[in-house]
Formats: C-alpha cells, structure tokens, sequence
C-alpha cells in the first residue's frame, strides 16, 4: 500500500513538474542596437585647411574658436567623435614627432587595453595609422594622419554610457568604419 501511494505521489509530482506555464525567471538582456545606414555628407570648416565626408548623423556640437579642434556628437550611437588638426609648421614640429607624441599618449591606454593593433592607412592625400585599442577602454579607435609636412589630423572617439566594450562591439566597429571612410575622402585646402 505504502509503495502504491509512493507511486502515486511521484507520478503527481512528474505531471506538475512538466508543466510550461510555471513562471521562470529570464536572463538579464542585452540593449537593443539600430545602426544607421552609412550616408555621408561634405564637412569643411572656414578655419580648417581640410574638407572630408562626414556621417550624416554627426553633428558638431563644440568647437574651439577660431581653431579647428571640433567635436562631433553622434547621437543615434550615443558616443563622441573628437577631431584635432595641428600646424606641422607652426608648430615647429615634424610629421614623425607628431606622430610619436600620438602614438605615447595612445600607448597610456596599455594598462588597460588587451591589445593595441595598428593599420597603415594611405591615400592620394597622405598616410597614417588607425589604433585599435581593444578591452574595456574609453576609446576603442584613434587615427593619426598627415600630408607628411604641413597638416597632421587626430581623431578618436568616446561613449557616453557606461557599458563594456564588448556590448558596444558593433556600434565600435561601424565607427570605425566612418572612421577610415573620412580619411580615405579627405583633402586638403591650397
């Protein structure tokens, strides 16, 4: 009798145990991400010596005056996009010590970054590297370009959220993207 109600019980016990409706507590979720499509438009500013295709959702949003350090708010990726142009003459510099005081001030992220790897960028109208500083850093990809004896440009890129890198992997990748299509449409002014 006893293994009968045993029986039984565990019988009850498999039947309410297989059912779907019983509520289960979800994983924690990811943002949802919708990129933009990648359009661009002209940018030229009067105090720049540089005109370059722009994304079209990049609006600049502070500017030094009267100098041409500006930066860019990309607001359907939430992140900032910093541009810096330096006078190689005025300057009293050359493109390889630019490049070199870049490179250091890109190279302080190494205690932080996993990897830095660097891609050689060339054109019509110069040649550069684009940093791409990978782990849990602020800026996830920096450019340094130069026409080799007058003009030197630097942009780099930050979020404003708080999330890991990892969750912003593919908002990071489409930057970068506009990132090397801005150089490879740069010019420079006479």
């Amino acid at each position: 009798m006893n293994l009968t109600r045993l029986l039984i019980v565990l019988m009850a016990l498999s039947a309410i145990s297989c059912r779907t409706d019983i509520p289960v507590p979800k994983p924690e979720g990811f943002h949802r991400l919708e990129l933009p499509k990648h359009e661009y438009t002209p940018y030229s500013d009067s105090n720049c010596p540089f005109a370059f295709d722009l994304p079209v959702y990049a609006v600049p949003n502070m500017r030094k005056p009267d100098s041409c350090w500006v930066n860019f708010h990309l607001k359907p990726l939430n992140c900032y996009w910093h541009l810096t142009y330096k006078d190689l003459r005025s300057a009293k510099i050359t493109h390889q010590a630019a490049y070199e005081d870049y490179r250091r001030l890109i190279y302080k992220h190494s205690q932080q970054a996993t990897e830095i790897t660097e891609t050689i960028l060339k054109t019509q109208h110069g040649s550069g590297v684009l940093f791409q500083i990978y782990g849990n850093v602020p800026t996830s990809a920096q450019v340094f370009f130069s026409d080799s004896s007058k003009n030197a440009i630097m942009m780099s890129f930050y979020f404003n959220t708080a999330l890991k890198n990892d969750s912003l992997s593919p908002i990071i990748e489409f930057v970068k993207e506009d990132m090397r299509h801005a150089i490879e449409s740069l010019t420079w002014k006479k």
